[in-house]
Order: C-alpha cells, then structure tokens, then sequence
C-alpha cells in the first residue's frame, strides 16, 4: 500500500477536524505508512508540505496526500494538481467543485449525499469517525446534572437555555477548547449540543457531530439540533432529545426531567460497533485498496465522464430566482 501524507493547516486551526483527523491518521498505520505535514507557517521538528514538494523527505514510493479542512481543500487540490490526493470530507457546503481525480472519502451518510449530487463522477466511500465506548458509569455518581460547551454553540442555548437553567440544576458550561472533553462527560448527566445556528452561519454543514455520539458513548443523555449529519445517529425520543421544541419554557422542564432520569435509554455499546477503532480499520483495508487501484487504473487515461453540471439549463424556478437578485441589486 502506497504511504499516505495527512496534512494539517498548523498546530491549533480548527482543532476539532484536527483530532477526528488524527484518529484517521492513527488507524491507517494499521494499514499502511503514514506521515504528518503542515502546509502554513513551518512548526520545529515538523514536516512542512514544501519539504514533499522539493523532494527533500526521502521515499521509495509517491506517497497519497490527504486533504481534509474544508476552507484550504480546493486551494491544496489546485496546489497539489501533479500529486494524488484524497479529501477526507468531515462537513459540506464549502461550495467548492472537485476535479473527479479526487477520491472523497466521507464521514457521514449525509456528506456522503452531498458530494453523491455535488461529485457525481468522483470515487465516494463512507469513513465513519472513531468514537470510543469505555461503557459509561453509574448516572446517579455524576456531579455535573447539564453540561454545556459554548463552542459552536447557539445563542438560543448561550442566552436563553443556559440563563434559565442556572439555579436550578448543578450546570457546568466550558469556554473554548477542552483537550478532554470525556473527562467532563463522564461527571455529566446531560449534555446540550446545538450548533444549526453556527453551521447556517458558516455557510456549511455539521459533517458528523463528534461531540453529541462521544457524550453517548460516555453515557450522557443528548439534547441535540438534529441537522445535518447529526440525523445520521440521532434518534429522538429514542436515544436522545431534540433542542429547541417550540419555547424555552419546553426544553428547560424536558432538561430537567431528564436529569431527574426521565429520558431516553442511553445506547449501548453495540451501537457504537461502527465507530470502533476496528470496524474503521477494516473499512480503510478496502477503502484504500480502492483508492489505489484508482490512482493506477486513471494514470494518464482519457478524458473523463462529461460534467453533469456543466451545460444543465437553469429550471423556471432558477431563473425566477436569478431575476429576483439583479432587480434586488437594481
């Protein structure tokens, strides 16, 4: 199997597509070489993007270069045209076009979706995240009854949720980046993650929703904004609870009865049996294999399927549409 090189923006950029990254990163040394590079600022001791392009880091093999921050990908494709390169796409909506030379290898069935309408003529494979299940500790030992991260967070939760909560339960919200947010789970009862008013914001998608699944698997029960990708897992009702129902007044007695232990069962460790280090690793054996005979099947071959895209004309709706901006901007 030919190396493969992951890239990183730097350090600290986007830290949490940087450590669902990692995990990818660690698996594949299951099943083949791997190496780490940055492509902005040269960090000590570090591989930098411009050492594999100068030919400075030896290897007996082309290695594969592995994009994965959306904001950068069209930018390193484009960078890397004369390399092989596969986005691993962990969200969607960047609204950026990949050339078919690209492989996609997708965290979720609804970034699967996406680039299925978006890259019809693209390799697609589905490459879950890794989320451990240490199995969760006792509910009643936990001192935290609601835990809230602001990051990604809305200003529903932030203004409205968190004030009318505060006094009433034992709430613990956490400013910034936590290195071990498991570390915070396993003391909670409850977990709130809503981040639809970020993602709108952004212009993007929630590509898989890591903190909702690791706050089940550490046994919290879920109050979640269902979009995107978190509807892949998420089930209301029946593994966790949807925020924003209809008023504040609604979610906070629907928290707070879930504290008291009215709520969905947490899931069991068989339903995280397709986030597991070796479920992962068995999908990147034949995801990779694949992926490689690509490479070598397209070498120099000719031209490829036409572009969906390219010539459609614009539907009545479209163009109504269209019309509606310029006598806007008029």
């Amino acid at each position: 199997m030919r190396p493969l090189v992951f890239l990183f923006p730097d350090a600290r950029s986007d830290v949490g597509g940087n450590l669902a990254q990692m995990r990818f990163m660690r698996a594949c040394t299951a099943v083949t070489r791997v190496h780490q590079a940055y492509y902005r600022a040269r960090i000590a001791g570090q591989d930098h993007l411009g050492d594999w392009e100068a030919g400075r880091i030896p290897t007996d093999e082309e290695p594969i270069f592995v994009v994965h921050w959306g904001p950068d990908v069209a930018e390193l494709v484009d960078r890397l045209q004369d390399r092989d390169v596969v986005y691993v796409a962990h969200s969607s909506g960047w609204g950026m076009k990949l050339p078919p030379r690209v492989p996609i290898l997708c965290v979720s069935r609804h970034t699967l979706g996406y680039w299925g309408r978006h890259a019809p003529n693209s390799y697609l494979g589905l490459l879950p995240n890794i989320v451990a299940h240490p199995g969760p500790e006792p509910r009643g030992d936990r001192d935290i009854d609601v835990l809230v991260q602001a990051r990604k967070s809305s200003r529903y939760l932030m203004d409205d949720l968190v004030p009318a909560l505060q006094g009433r339960c034992r709430l613990t919200v956490l400013d910034g980046w936590v290195d071990d947010l498991g570390a915070y789970l396993r003391r909670s009862k409850v977990y709130l993650y809503d981040s639809v008013e970020h993602w709108i914001a952004v212009g993007a998608t929630e590509g898989f929703g890591l903190p909702p699944l690791e706050a089940m698997a550490q046994g919290c029960v879920v109050f979640s904004s269902v979009n995107d990708a978190l509807a892949d897992y998420l089930d209301p009702g029946f593994n966790c609870r949807k925020i924003r129902v209809h008023s504040p007044d609604y979610d906070v007695a629907a928290i707070l009865r879930a504290v008291s232990g009215d709520a969905p069962p947490v899931p069991g460790a068989e339903a995280f049996a397709p986030y597991s280090r070796a479920a992962v690793e068995r999908r990147l054996q034949v995801l990779l294999a694949d992926v490689a005979d690509f490479f070598a099947a397209t070498a120099g071959q000719g031209s490829p399927i036409g572009d969906l895209w390219a010539h459609r004309p614009a539907s009545a709706l479209q163009r109504i549409r269209r019309a509606a901006k310029v006598l806007a901007l008029g």
